[in-house]
């Protein structure tokens, strides 16, 4: 079963607002995750999870024929999601990571590399200082100096590394308790074009240090709300692209 229009070195990025109000996604979601989204106390909460699973399942079958309730997952030893290899044997190379926040799904689909995607609000940093000493490493906070006070520049800055440092955990298929952010510094490539990352004094776990002598980095805003983050493997002097894919927000059905 071959894969379609996603190119080698290609990550197709998708984009989805949210509504509060559109539950049709249901009926795709396995037993698990129907009953994961009846959990949900604030309908929000469901809504957002129903939509941003859906959509997941729906971006898939536009590159497989297989259809978007067929589809089934297994999770990595760090709770990233991958196809089960016994349902979808020949599809093992089909990579993708999900993300959501409130108004926002993404999803990161790539083939034969690994992919992390992370999406957040810029204002649900309400006070950045008390973060910032957590989630910046030492170069970064040398930098976070010069920001000033200004609350719009500073959530910009903070959730800039953020959620570009989820996005290469994510990629890596490492978690946060293995990995604090504040050992990863961040800055700029040298031709300006996405980003690079250093560590502190703490030695990283391997796959980290392998990812960051070859890995691609890359983030950027949709809209003046939120932020998001794409990181991915790649061989070295291979030139990785990106392609945003915007889809309308549901509609209920009447």
């Amino acid at each position: 079963m071959a894969c379609t229009d996603l190119a080698p070195g290609r990550i197709d990025l998708h984009l989805m607002p949210v509504t509060t109000d559109c539950e049709d996604d249901l009926a795709l979601l396995s037993y698990a995750e129907q009953a994961r989204a009846r959990r949900f106390r604030r309908p929000v909460d469901r809504a957002l999870y129903l939509q941003a699973h859906g959509l997941l399942r729906r971006v898939l079958s536009g590159h497989a024929a297989v259809a978007p309730a067929q589809w089934h997952f297994v999770a990595g030893p760090w709770g990233k999601p991958a196809l089960c290899p016994q349902r979808h044997p020949a599809l093992q190379d089909l990579r993708f990571n999900l993300s959501h926040c409130a108004g926002l799904v993404a999803v990161a689909v790539a083939w034969a590399r690994e992919v992390g995607v992370d999406v957040e609000r810029l204002d649900a940093l309400s006070q950045p200082g008390e973060l910032a000493p957590s989630v910046l490493g030492r170069r970064e906070q040398h930098d976070w100096q010069q920001v000033g006070s200004d609350l719009r520049a500073q959530q910009h800055f903070l959730m800039t590394r953020w959620t570009l440092k989820e996005a290469v955990l994510k990629a890596v298929g490492l978690g946060l308790t293995q990995v604090s952010p504040d050992q990863l510094d961040l800055h700029l490539a040298d031709d300006g074009r996405g980003w690079r990352i250093s560590f502190g004094a703490t030695r990283p776990p391997a796959a980290l240090q392998e990812w960051s002598r070859h890995g691609w980095l890359h983030g950027g805003e949709v809209g003046d709300r939120h932020r998001w983050a794409l990181a991915c493997g790649r061989q070295p002097g291979e030139t990785v692209s990106w392609r945003p894919v915007h889809h309308p927000a549901p509609i209920p059905r009447s």
